[in-house]
C-alpha cells in the first residue's frame, strides 16, 4: 500500500465512514511480506509491530463508528500465502474488522473488476495495481462518479456472495 494511504489510516483521516477493500490476487509480494510468509511457515510468531499497527488503525476507527470491510476472492486449494494470510485475518477480525473470504467457485458469474481498490465512504477509490508475484507497482485515485458507482456494484455484489472468515475457516479450509 503507498506510504500516503497508510498514513492516512493511521491517523484517522482517510475515511468518515466507510472503508472496502476488495482483493484479488493468491499472493502479495514485497521484501518484507517475503519474511513475514517465512516466519509463519516456520511456526514462528508475526512481526508485531504490523499486528499493532493495523489493531489499532480498526480499533480507532471502530471507536469512531467507521466500519472496515474487505472481501478476499481466493483459489482453493490455498496457496502458502493465503493461509499466512487467513491467519493474520482472525486477528484483524478479533480488532473489528469485517472480513470475508469468497471462494473462486462462488465468484463465478460475478461482474467483478480484474483489479484491487480500496473504496473510501462510497466517494473515492484507490485503485492498486501488481506487477508478478503481487509486487505493488502504484495506486491511483478515482473520482469520477460512474467509476465509483461500479466499485460500490462490485463491493455489493462481492459482499452478498461472501463468506464471513469464521465460517470460511469453520467450514474446514486448507487453512
Amino acid at each position: 500500500m503507498p506510504a500516503e494511504i497508510d498514513a492516512r489510516f493511521g491517523d484517522g483521516s482517510l475515511f468518515k465512514h466507510s472503508a472496502y477493500r476488495l482483493e484479488l490476487l493468491d499472493e502479495y509480494d514485497s521484501p518484507s511480506t517475503r519474511v513475514r510468509v517465512a516466519r509463519f511457515l516456520a511456526g514462528q510468531p508475526d512481526d508485531a509491530r504490523v499486528r499493532t499497527y493495523w489493531d489499532r488503525v480498526v480499533h480507532e476507527a471502530r471507536r469512531a463508528g467507521k466500519t472496515i470491510q474487505r472481501v478476499h476472492v481466493i483459489t482453493e486449494p490455498l496457496t502458502d500465502y493465503l493461509r499466512f494470510e487467513l491467519a493474520f485475518y482472525r486477528g484483524s477480525v478479533l480488532a473489528g474488522e469485517d472480513i470475508r473470504i469468497l471462494p473462486g467457485d462462488l465468484a463465478t458469474g460475478l461482474d467483478l473488476p480484474g483489479f484491487d481498490y480500496w473504496l473510501f465512504d462510497g466517494e473515492r477509490a484507490a485503485v492498486m495495481y501488481y506487477g508478478d508475484r503481487g509486487t505493488w507497482l502504484h495506486t491511483e485515485i478515482v473520482t469520477e462518479p460512474n467509476f465509483v458507482a461500479d466499485c460500490c456494484r462490485w463491493r455489493d455484489q462481492a459482499l452478498s456472495r461472501a463468506v464471513p472468515l469464521g465460517d470460511y475457516m469453520a467450514e474446514g479450509s486448507t487453512a
